[in-house]
C-alpha cells in the first residue's frame, strides 16, 4: 500500500511523564504504516541544540514523501522539552498535526511511578522496565517529596489541557488506565484518529510499578492517611490489574 503526501497524518504525542507514552510509541513502531519517534526533541536540547534546530528538525520529520509506504508520522515530546513554543505552535498548526494528549487520571501512581522511575534508572541506565530481573522493590517515601511531586503533576496537568486546548487541532485523550484494562479497544480509536489499519500490537515496555500501592509503597497507610478526605484518597485504593 502506498500514501500520497496529502494522505499521510501527522501526528504528535503530547505528555508529562509516566503517562504510558513509551508503552504507547513502542507498540505504534510496531505498525508497519507508521513512522514512530521517540522524544527528539529531549535529545536535542541535551546534545545543546537550540529552537530551531528542533524546529528544523521537525518541519522535515513532519513532511512525508510525495508517494511512501507511511500513512501517518509522529513522534512525543514533553512542553518542558520545546525551546521555541511559538515556533512549536506554529508548524503543528502549519502541518494540521492530530494531536495525542496522554493522560492519567491517577495522579498519585503517576508520582509514585515518577519516584520509582528514577530509582530503576539509577540501578539499570533505563527510565522504563524491559525486563523482569530490573524490577525494584519496594520503596519508603518522603512524604515533602510526595508533597511537592504531587502539586507539580496537578500544575502540569493542566498546563497541558490548557495548551493542548489552544491549539484549535484535531485532539485524542489517551488515558494510560485505558492502555491497562482495554488496550485494544483504545488502540482502535487512536488507529481511527491517525487514519491508519487496526494492527494488533504488543509494545517494548513492561509495567515498572505494581498496580496495589500496597505493594510497592512500604508507609502506605501513613501517606494515604496524609490525604484522608481530599480527591486523592480514592486514589491510593485503586487496583486495575492484578
Amino acid at each position: 500500500m502506498y500514501y500520497l503526501r496529502a494522505q499521510v497524518t501527522a501526528y504528535v504525542i503530547l505528555f508529562i511523564e509516566r503517562d504510558g507514552s513509551t508503552y504507547l510509541t513502542s507498540m505504534l513502531m510496531e505498525h508497519p504504516e507508521i513512522q514512530a519517534e521517540y522524544e527528539k526533541f529531549a535529545v536535542l536540547r541535551q546534545q545543546g541544540a537550540n529552537g530551531n534546530a528542533q524546529l528544523e528538525w521537525l518541519d522535515g520529520f513532519l513532511t512525508p514523501p510525495w508517494i511512501g509506504k507511511k500513512a501517518a508520522l509522529g513522534f512525543k515530546t514533553k512542553l518542558v522539552d520545546v525551546l521555541d513554543m511559538e515556533g512549536f505552535t506554529r508548524l503543528l498548526q502549519k502541518k494540521h498535526c492530530h494531536i495525542i494528549q496522554m493522560r492519567r487520571r491517577n495522579m498519585v501512581k503517576a508520582v509514585v511511578s515518577r519516584i520509582n522511575a528514577r530509582r530503576l534508572y539509577e540501578a539499570s541506565g533505563h527510565w522504563n522496565l524491559y525486563k523482569e530481573a530490573d524490577r525494584m522493590p519496594p520503596l519508603e517515601i518522603d512524604l515533602q517529596q510526595f508533597d511537592q511531586y504531587l502539586e507539580e503533576r496537578r500544575q502540569a496537568d493542566q498546563a497541558l489541557d490548557d495548551y493542548a486546548q489552544g491549539l484549535g487541532l484535531p485532539k485524542l485523550k489517551v488515558e494510560y488506565e485505558d492502555l491497562l484494562v482495554n488496550r485494544d479497544r483504545a488502540m482502535q480509536e487512536l488507529f481511527a484518529f491517525i487514519k491508519v489499519p487496526a494492527q494488533q500490537l504488543q509494545g517494548k515496555t513492561l509495567k515498572n510499578t505494581q498496580d496495589d500501592l500496597r505493594a510497592v509503597v512500604l508507609n502506605f497507610d501513613e501517606l494515604r492517611t496524609r490525604y484522608a478526605g481530599t480527591v486523592y484518597e480514592p486514589m491510593f485504593d485503586e487496583v486495575l490489574v492484578p
